[in-house]
């Protein structure tokens, strides 16, 4: 586990407070879920990877419980309890610490921190895409240039389906070729049948153009299957073109299938366009019929979670992303009463201008310290400034020093501080 201090922690809350805000400016309303959870919840549909680095235990009533290592599982298990009344769809967003016992490595730690958007009861592409696009709009406010990497998982599963594949053997596959094992997955298709090495040795090298052949090509095996595998193939594409006549980029690729088990159809991830960070740092997609799993109705759900610990990392010029903590140091000389500098605080503070105050009669000290914190402005009040009711302002980036009386002092500011972040005041 790790502290979150300093610069980070305040581009943590930056990054966190503008997807807050993105979410609730394409109608998600917040969710919080539980940090523990029963074990079981996870254990159905969460997938092996996922399993085998969850962090469990059991309390002292000798329940079997664990450390969430994802939220999905959490929100469909909310929606069942607490939610199932509700006019659907459902649109969710949460931002959550979730854990999992791994290897700690540039961008993935122990303890890490989701950003995830939810919608339940939309069985519609627009869903996804609606989804989808929140999450860029995120993306692109916080200056974060990505693209789309989109599958359709059903596809995958529906041909196993019709080749007797059990469900544990094509999730073992599945993890397989997640974890880039392409050789390992196709020699476990060699030994279940010929003719289904053959087809996923196609699959997995196709562009789009050749998955609609391949398609074609094995309608006999398909049957009365064909027309829903074309169905997905149909919202597969649909999904790259809207995204793509949006002005981002999405494309194909056969190789990704994601981590989790409960994936149902369109999957995708996001990726840098830069290249600073080489692994994706979020992705979602379909998961109809997870509420099954937990003895509820068959419900249609899509989502994603985005990785905040990767998305910081990815950040460039964090300096411009976050506004100075303090805006104003105010210096009061020790001879000066503490309820006059207060006053002055209280009326910065109402007009939205951060303070700190100090009491010290070693100014070029505190003035030191304010530069180093990054501070832009310092309020000097000594005996003189305290008897003529005036404050001595210095601008601690160009070393501009004006003497003003303090009823100006508000406007001063405010024409100052608020044009500096180009933004109105309160």
């Amino acid at each position: 586990m790790r502290d979150i201090i300093g610069r980070e922690a305040e581009l943590y809350e930056y990054l966190i407070g503008e997807f807050k805000r993105i979410a609730r400016l394409h109608g998600y309303k917040p969710v919080i879920p539980p940090t523990v959870e029963f074990y079981k919840l996870f254990e159905a549909k969460s997938g092996e990877e996922i399993k085998r680095s969850m962090y469990v235990f059991k309390d002292k009533a000798g329940r079997v419980l664990a450390l969430r290592p994802e939220v999905t599982a959490s929100i469909t298990r909310i929606y069942i309890r607490k939610l199932r009344g509700e006019v659907k769809p459902i649109k969710l967003y949460y931002v959550t610490q979730c854990f999992r016992y791994e290897e700690p490595q540039h961008g993935r730690y122990r303890e890490f921190w989701q950003l995830g958007l939810e919608v339940i009861g939309d069985q519609s592409i627009v869903a996804d895409v609606e989804t989808a696009y929140t999450a860029s709009h995120f993306l692109e406010e916080v200056g974060i240039k990505h693209y789309y990497i989109v599958n359709n998982i059903s596809i995958y599963r529906t041909f196993m389906d019709l080749y007797g594949v059990d469900q544990n053997t094509q999730d073992y596959i599945l993890h397989l070729i997640d974890k880039r094992e392409i050789d390992k997955a196709l020699n476990i298709f060699k030994s279940l049948n010929p003719e289904l090495y053959e087809l996923f040795s196609k699959l997995l090298v196709s562009d789009l153009k050749e998955l609609e052949y391949i398609i074609d090509e094995y309608k006999g095996v398909l049957r009365e299957k064909y027309d829903f595998i074309l169905n997905e193939y149909s919202k597969l594409r649909k999904f790259i073109e809207l995204l793509n006549n949006m002005g981002y980029t999405a494309k194909y690729e056969p190789l990704l299938v994601r981590g989790l088990a409960y994936y149902t159809g369109l999957i995708y991830e996001y990726k840098a366009v830069n290249n600073k960070l080489k692994i994706s740092f979020g992705g979602g997609g379909r998961y109809d019929g997870l509420t099954t799993v937990y003895g509820a109705p068959y419900e249609y759900s899509t989502g994603l979670a985005l990785g905040l610990d990767r998305i910081a990392l990815l950040i460039d010029n964090v300096m411009d992303r976050i506004s100075r903590s303090v805006d104003v140091l105010i210096v009061l000389r020790e001879e000066v009463p503490l309820k006059y500098g207060f006053n002055i605080v209280k009326s910065l503070n109402e007009h939205g201008i951060s303070t700190w105050i100090i009491v010290t009669d070693r100014i070029g000290k505190a003035l030191s310290i304010a530069d180093r914190r990054g501070i832009g402005y310092a309020i000097i009040i000594g005996g003189r400034e305290y008897s003529e009711n005036k404050a001595t302002i210095k601008d601690l980036e160009n070393g501009e020093q004006v003497s003003l009386e303090l009823n100006k002092l508000i406007s001063y500011f405010i024409e100052r501080i608020f044009k500096t972040y180009n933004i109105k005041s309160p």
